[in-house]
């Protein structure tokens, strides 16, 4: 049986409003961190802790429990930008015409919020599984590896990931990859560039032949995407220079079952093309790694691949989680990510069963004036109280 508790509105909100005040780009958590332990020590949790990555930990267990259900919000942000093109300072939440605006209440202090009270308001003698909620750390630098963190500690059947989906639930989502092309030729002076190889006239080929690329598409997920977002010479600047060198990176959405090695290989015949069209023609493809300092100080290093998962509305997970929705009167359908989260570590990599849950829009997410709508944020909390209880293997 699913119990929804009564949810305070003014309590999700003024925690959401707390957490935004402190920025926390990745790496710089710490102080957000910290006012959530002191948040969730207030409640009926059996345990908090940061551990050496920066994750906020908590626990509740079931009287008599049947497996682990992980939530999981990360609590770092993009930057703010520009912060004179905001309505007012984006640590500084405003409400207005039903909406909280400030950097991460979307994206997803709010969903850390919503979860710390829903989860922590379920009458304890309805738990019937362990419940850890996971605030996780520098989810925008490199997806996923902190929870998996997380999950080696505290091992889970069912992970929900609070990424916004307007309280709808998600049963997958496409995957990143970040791609680094290099293209390597011979300096000369510009007056006299027979005597060189022009790497970035090269590079212009490799970017021609990978745009016209077909990207293959996923009935549920969508089309996959390949898109250079920057170019580099060197030496840079070119003064009289024909550069030796040039790299370009490629964003790569990516849809399930590709791996590292797939990706790779995709690439492979467009340039084995070019290198029998171009003479001198050298180039190497990889697949960069993500160097950050958490602010522990524990580094956390992993490549930027980030696979794509997908549950089809069949999965045993999907219908427990519809039907425990719809007990709790808050029904909804399923529908997919279009971004990349968390789930790419539970879900991609681990093959746990995860669902996604959030309030707000993804196209909130990383703009200028960043928004929820109260009413979501109340919901939310309301459908992991209820999926807390109800969703099942």
């Amino acid at each position: 049986m699913v119990t929804v508790p009564e949810i305070n509105e003014r309590d999700v909100v003024e925690l959401t409003t707390a957490f935004v005040a402190h920025p926390s780009l990745p790496g710089e958590e710490r102080g957000v961190a910290e006012e959530i332990r002191s948040a969730i020590e207030k409640r009926d949790f059996d345990e908090v802790t940061i551990d050496d990555l920066g994750n906020v930990v908590a626990i509740r267990r079931a009287p008599s429990g049947r497996g682990t259900i992980l939530f999981d919000a990360h609590i770092d942000t993009v930057s703010p930008g520009n912060a004179d093109l905001w309505s007012g300072d984006p640590f500084t939440v405003v409400e207005q015409d039903g909406k909280l605006i400030g950097r991460g209440v979307s994206d997803m202090k709010g969903s850390a919020a919503a979860m710390i009270v829903g989860l922590s308001a379920i009458p304890r003698e309805s738990l019937t599984a362990d419940i850890v909620l996971s605030c996780s750390v520098c989810e925008e630098a490199v997806e996923g590896v902190a929870l998996g963190h997380v999950l080696d500690a505290h091992p889970a059947d069912i992970v929900v990931i609070g990424e916004s989906t307007e309280c709808e639930l998600a049963v997958g989502q496409r995957g990143r990859g970040e791609l680094l092309i290099e293209t390597f030729g011979t300096a000369a002076h510009s007056s006299t560039p027979h005597l060189g190889v022009n790497a970035v006239k090269h590079m212009a080929r490799v970017i021609s032949k990978l745009s016209s690329m077909e990207m293959p598409s996923h009935p549920r997920l969508g089309h996959a995407v390949l898109e250079v977002t920057d170019v580099m010479s060197h030496p840079y600047p070119g003064l009289s220079v024909i550069p030796e060198h040039c790299a370009a990176t490629f964003d790569r959405r990516l849809l399930a079952g590709e791996t590292e090695d797939s990706l790779l290989a995709s690439l492979q015949p467009a340039l084995d093309e070019l290198r029998e069209e171009i003479d001198d023609f050298r180039v190497n493809v990889s697949i960069p790694r993500t160097d950050v300092t958490t602010f522990p100080g524990t580094p956390l290093i992993a490549p930027k691949f980030a696979p794509a998962w997908l549950f089809e509305d069949e999965h045993p997970v999907v219908q427990s989680a519809l039907t425990a929705l719809d007990a709790a009167g808050i029904g909804t359908r399923t529908r997919t990510y279009s971004f990349c989260t968390n789930g790419s570590e539970s879900a991609g990599r681990r093959n746990i069963p995860t669902i996604g849950y959030g309030p707000g829009t993804e196209e909130a997410a990383h703009t200028v004036d960043e928004s929820v709508p109260v009413e979501q944020l109340v919901q939310a909390a309301r459908g992991y109280a209820a999926l807390a209880q109800g969703v099942n293997n």
